[in-house]
């Protein structure tokens, strides 16, 4: 089996390394050390995942992930952004966030890392399975809705787990408004992808 491609890009080579090495054995490892640099090979290598440093010379990870998420071949691409520190909702403030699957606080063990890249590949692998069938049985436009709904579930669930994780003390009251809100995004959300399960489960039943 083809072994799922992971583009890490983080100015410091230590870091880079250490990545590497903790990947290397599951996953196919590509490297670079700025935004440009990760754009540059983003395009060239397509990868399955993309780990990015937010601090890094020419287009932080902010920019970076930006500019990823404007192009039409790359903007599928997951991405988890590589902090030295929590983020607060101050550093989030008119950032992205929501374009990112999670984000990953250094130092972090290997496990921990494998641990949230699993769950990123897994529910993709799942969301895809659930989409050619909607595409075969539904029709292209309600799969590509099921998709996107999906994706940002994926998305909302995994960055209230790290708010959660990683928020001080003095932050969880201040976060709490906006875990609530996310929750509520959520489930609406969930709910109409539920209804489009629904309808691919019906159509299943006929075709038997």
């Amino acid at each position: 089996m083809k072994k799922k491609k992971i583009l890490v890009a983080d100015d410091e080579p230590e870091i880079v390394d250490i990545v590497k090495r903790m990947l290397e054995d599951e996953y196919e490892v590509i490297t670079a050390y700025d935004g440009e640099e990760a754009l540059e090979k983003a395009k060239k290598e397509k990868p399955d995942l993309i780990l990015l440093d937010i601090l890094m010379p020419k287009l932080d990870g902010w920019e970076t992930l930006k500019k990823l998420k404007e192009d039409e071949e790359l903007k599928n691409i997951p991405v988890s952004m590589l902090t030295a520190l929590p983020l607060t909702p101050d550093d989030t403030k008119e950032k992205p966030i929501d374009k990112i699957e999670n984000y990953i606080v250094k130092p972090f063990t290997k496990e921990t890392l494998l641990k949230k890249i699993k769950d990123i590949f897994e529910r993709e692998e799942e969301a895809k399975k659930t989409y050619e069938e909607l595409k075969k049985e539904v029709g292209e436009e309600i799969a590509e809705e099921y998709m996107k709904l999906v994706r940002a579930i994926n998305r909302h669930r995994r960055l209230i787990g790290v708010i959660i994780d990683s928020a001080a003390e003095e932050y969880k009251q201040s976060v709490r408004n906006l875990i609530l809100s996310q929750k509520r995004l959520i489930e609406t959300m969930k709910k109409r992808a539920e209804e489009i399960e629904k309808l691919l489960e019906e159509k299943r039943k006929k075709g038997k």
